[in-house]
């Protein structure tokens, strides 16, 4: 591909030059005077306006986070506005979320302003302007940092894909790894990618944040699987909160609206993969949600590699059998209307119930017809004639329920004694009284 790419541009008299490369074998084809020097390299366009931020370094093959900071001390660095604290923790560019664990701390301590409420243009209070200073001089340690820019081994025959997430009160975060295991059955675990927000300046419950990682690596796993042009085998997504992960494994109806919202969301987005409980030492993404000094960062073996663990077999990996809560799990709770209340009861006159009753249903008679047909003319006597069938049928319905029931439901001829006299049931609903001693119900009613 070098010789042909060479060849046709040369073709236009354009030679290409500055050839980079982490493989040796290949750099040998080159010419000497057409090769670029194997120290760090810039991935900067720096005739363009946009700048990648990244440094390169073709012979350990790692990356690097440039930093144009220079370490700076407390006592000589002049009072910052919020206008430049979000200007310097902006142009902290860290592709793929890699730094997530040592750039959160800049986004608390930006929220913190907000909620100080700070003018753009206004000096940071004392004991915040001492903050930013601890922050600032952490920031050039980060270009110190060395990331394998190389995350699948070499003809890998399986590949799998592990989630982490995890939450606590001022952050929440999301990690990807790739595991993969070449034909020697040598296996490596690479972090991907990973990402960060700062908990909602509204409080929310602990496990609802916790809901909120869960949905953010939903997410971002999705994202992941569109844009890697690799077969995945497996995918694994595991997270310590056992009641996010009995919401995961529930029906959303289930739950509660902020809950069953995002429930739906993550089975959504992760119907491909398994769900899995971790214990929060083996949980890398809990060095997310808790922040990091970036000088340990580049030790933190754990967030670089993953839990030691997923190197070795299936079987040592933790078991997916936890005792999920019952408390606490904002279960949606649907409300049944009560049967009606007797009206009857809260009249001592026949009179004054009849007067009432038809107040009473042309009132739901009005709230279900357009404003233009409503009725609004007088009662007439056929409205207190329909009053008081109303009234007689529901005496009857609660004092023969289960009488009336037999009756409704009976296709022929039946024979029903009752206490005192007996009954049929008119058309209209009504069971009116007979000196019989037995009742005929006829099919046509």
């Amino acid at each position: 591909m070098q010789k042909e790419l060479s060849a046709l541009l040369q073709t236009a008299g354009l030679t290409l030059r500055k050839w980079a490369s982490n493989h040796t074998t290949f750099l040998d084809t080159i010419p000497l005077q057409l090769q670029e020097s194997q120290s760090t390299l810039s991935l900067d366009n720096e005739d363009g306006l946009t700048t990648l931020g990244l440094l390169w370094n073709p012979k350990n093959d790692h990356l690097q986070v440039k930093s144009s900071l220079t370490q700076m001390h407390s006592t000589d660095s002049p009072a910052s506005i919020k206008r430049k604290v979000l200007a310097i923790t902006a142009s902290i560019f860290y592709p793929l979320g890699l730094l997530s664990p040592a750039v959160v701390a800049y986004k608390i301590f930006l929220q913190k302003l907000w909620q100080d409420k700070l003018q753009w243009d206004e000096p940071l209070y004392f004991h915040l302007q001492q903050e930013w200073n601890r922050l600032l001089q952490t920031i050039p340690t980060l270009s110190t940092l060395r990331i394998n820019r190389k995350v699948i081994c070499l003809n890998a025959i399986n590949t799998q894909i592990h989630g982490f997430c995890d939450s606590s009160e001022q952050a929440y975060g999301a990690c990807l790894y790739i595991h993969s295991t070449d034909s020697n059955n040598k296996t490596s675990c690479e972090l991907l990618c990973s990402t960060s927000k700062v908990a909602p300046l509204k409080q929310l419950t602990i496990p609802r944040l916790e809901l909120c990682a869960t949905t953010l690596l939903a997410k971002l796993y999705k994202k992941a699987i569109r844009a890697l042009n690799i077969t995945v085998n497996e995918s694994h997504l595991w997270t310590y909160a056992s009641i996010a992960l009995t919401w995961v494994q529930g029906a959303p109806n289930t739950w509660k609206i902020f809950v069953g919202n995002r429930v739906a969301l993550i089975q959504e987005e992760t119907a491909s993969a398994t769900w899995r409980h971790v214990p929060t030492q083996s949980n890398p993404a809990d060095v997310i949600s808790r922040g990091v000094d970036p000088t340990s960062l580049s030790s933190a073996t754990l967030w670089w590699k993953g839990p030691q663990w997923l190197t070795h077999e299936t079987s040592s990996w933790p078991t997916t059998d936890f005792n999920g809560p019952k408390e606490n799990l904002e279960i949606r709770i649907v409300h049944v209307a009560r049967p009606p209340e007797d009206i009857t009861q809260r009249f001592s006159k026949l009179n004054r119930l009849i007067r009432v009753v038809p107040y009473c249903r042309r009132f739901t008679t009005n709230c279900r017809q357009p404003k233009a047909t409503r009725q609004t003319t007088t009662l007439s006597i056929q409205d207190f004639h329909e009053a008081l069938t109303c009234c007689v049928k529901m005496v009857q319905q609660i004092s023969y329920p289960q009488e009336i029931n037999d009756l409704k439901k009976t296709t022929k001829d039946c024979s029903y004694q009752f206490p005192e006299n007996t009954a049929f049931l008119h058309r209209s609903g009504r069971s009116f009284k007979s000196w019989r001693t037995t009742a005929t119900v006829c099919t046509s009613l």
